[in-house]
């Protein structure tokens, strides 16, 4: 007897094999080339948000990526997501120049675009029912619809967070 059928089956399965390992990395590098490319293509920040941090008391203008900076974002967006609580996500971050009272002359910064965990909270109340009334207590959830936090694009430590309401966004 030969062992012709043996050296089949065993080349059979190596070819399986191999085939089966290329056709995972190929996919594994397409779905990661496509993530990124959408990643890559939404990096900055909307003109509405802009608009909407603007009015807070900040200022803010795309830097874009050709500045030089030393913090990449994935380390500005876990220092912001540190000052937050945990389960806070962040949804965009862009490289700016920060200005406002305490960095009149302008920061490089990366802003990010943060939901803290739970939503935005600290509601606003009138004053309590006087003492013997059955009157209802009138709380106001606060108008808050984005927060941005701030990071140094040179030192990586975060600056500040601002939050505020915009009918555009």
């Amino acid at each position: 007897m030969t062992d012709a059928p043996r050296r089949f089956i065993t080349r059979s399965y190596r070819i399986k094999r191999t085939t089966w390992v290329l056709a995972v990395t190929l996919t594994m590098a397409a779905a990661v080339s496509l993530t990124l490319a959408a990643r890559n293509g939404s990096q900055g920040f909307s003109a509405a948000f802009i608009s909407a941090v603007n009015s807070a008391d900040v200022r803010i203008v795309p830097a874009g990526q050709t500045a030089a900076v030393t913090v990449t974002e994935k380390s500005a967006v876990a220092a912001a997501l540190a000052e937050l609580p945990p389960g806070s996500s962040a949804s965009a971050a862009d490289l700016v120049t920060l200005t406002n009272s305490q960095y009149p002359g302008g920061m490089l910064a990366w802003a990010i675009e943060t939901i803290p965990a739970g939503g935005y909270s600290g509601f606003s109340c009138g004053p309590p029912p006087r003492r013997g009334t059955a009157g209802p207590h009138h709380c106001q959830p606060p108008r808050q619809n984005f927060r941005v936090d701030f990071v140094d694009a040179s030192t990586g430590a975060w600056l500040e967070g601002v939050s505020g309401y915009s009918s555009g966004l």
